[in-house]
């Protein structure tokens, strides 16, 4: 390995540990945020491959300033469809998590009830779908999908599930499909995926 490697390996894991927030960060892996959205992509798209389910291909990261949206890919029709990811975290529990770490503190996660489940996700879902007159590049004739990603410690499997079933965001009217992504989950060696119920 050449110095000049090695110093943009040092570089790349400083700005990596810098970015760490040590709360529920899973999908913040990398140094470079379009990285980072495109990452999260695939991931979806691997997790859909696993239950047999083709989508989508050919993922493509736009990068600043090409973005909205974050992604384009090909669906099945060799269509373009646009992709936008977005976070479901808890904002105070990180900032509890921060606080304490400085006082060198245990704290808890943040609790995540039906009800505060549903309505953040409802506002993730919201947000994205008033963005699409913004969505650059269009058209999109293969349409518009939105990836929610969460690593929230509460958030499992069967919680999730539990929460989801019978439920219909809405009212959604540019979204034509919307996945919550989970964080890895080793019973299933998979990033567990949901695919959340539209109303139109």
């Amino acid at each position: 390995m050449t110095p000049e490697l090695e110093a943009e390996i040092v570089e790349k894991m400083r700005k990596a540990r810098e970015r760490a927030r040590g709360y529920a960060d899973f999908f913040l892996w990398a140094t470079d945020r379009d990285l980072e959205e495109w990452g999260i992509v695939k991931l979806l798209n691997e997790s859909l491959a696993a239950e047999s389910k083709l989508l989508f291909s050919d993922i493509k990261s736009r990068g600043r300033p090409n973005d909205p949206p974050d992604c384009e890919a090909l669906t099945p029709k060799c269509e373009r469809l646009a992709i936008e990811v977005t976070e479901l975290v808890d904002g105070e529990a990180i900032h509890q998590f921060k606080k304490a770490e400085k006082e060198g503190r245990p704290t808890d996660w943040a609790e995540w009830s039906k009800e505060k489940f549903l309505s953040k996700l409802q506002n993730r879902l919201s947000e994205k779908d008033a963005r699409f007159p913004e969505l650059k590049g269009a058209p999109y004739p293969g349409g518009y999908l939105v990836v929610v990603h969460t690593d929230e410690p509460d958030l499992d499997i069967e919680t999730v599930a539990r929460y989801l079933e019978g439920h219909r965001f809405g009212v959604i009217q540019h979204i034509k499909q919307a996945f919550l992504l989970l964080s890895y989950a080793p019973n299933v060696e998979r990033c567990p995926n949901f695919e959340l119920q539209l109303k139109p």
